[in-house]
């Protein structure tokens, strides 16, 4: 769906936000709804919000691949879900704790595709841009420069 409703969840839909349907700001504003509704959690809106134009194809499947990172209720490990991220049992609901880290796995996987657009879209990657390299070959970022300073620590007591 690439077009905006008039209403969403009771609210009338902004003019600016049906333009920007597929955006961050609209899925903020969709989220935001949903809590004035008394929904505390959320549905996930990565998926409805479009890769932004110019990003680069390392980038944006970068950007694919956090999106498509989904929380396991199963085994309710927290982010980023690897086997060392225990599931810590604590409280009564169950079921509201694991919404909880659905949630928390919502936010913190868009705040990483966010991550990638600012840095791809800034042009300081070294990932982004043509390579002068031959196909399949990867070139590693040489380190920069950086000034150094001497400290003059004092003596140890003795």
């Amino acid at each position: 769906m690439n077009t905006a409703p008039d209403t969403f969840l009771g609210a009338s839909v902004p003019d600016h936000l049906k333009q920007q349907w597929r955006t961050w700001e609209a899925a903020e504003w969709r989220q935001q709804q949903h809590r004035a509704n008394n929904r505390l959690y959320p549905p996930d809106e990565r998926f409805n919000v479009s890769p932004p134009k110019g990003v680069c194809p390392v980038h944006r499947q970068m950007w694919l691949d956090y999106r498509n990172m989904r929380f396991d209720p199963i085994t309710g490990d927290r982010w980023p879900g690897n086997p060392g991220s225990p599931f810590l049992y604590v409280g009564e609901n169950m079921r509201e704790l694991c919404e909880q880290r659905r949630v928390e796995w919502d936010e913190k996987a868009s705040a990483a595709m966010r991550q990638i657009e600012r840095i791809c879209l800034t042009g300081n990657s070294t990932q982004c841009g043509p390579s002068d390299s031959p196909a399949g070959v990867v070139v590693m970022p040489q380190p920069r420069n950086r000034a150094t300073t001497d400290l003059h620590l004092p003596a140890e007591a003795s």
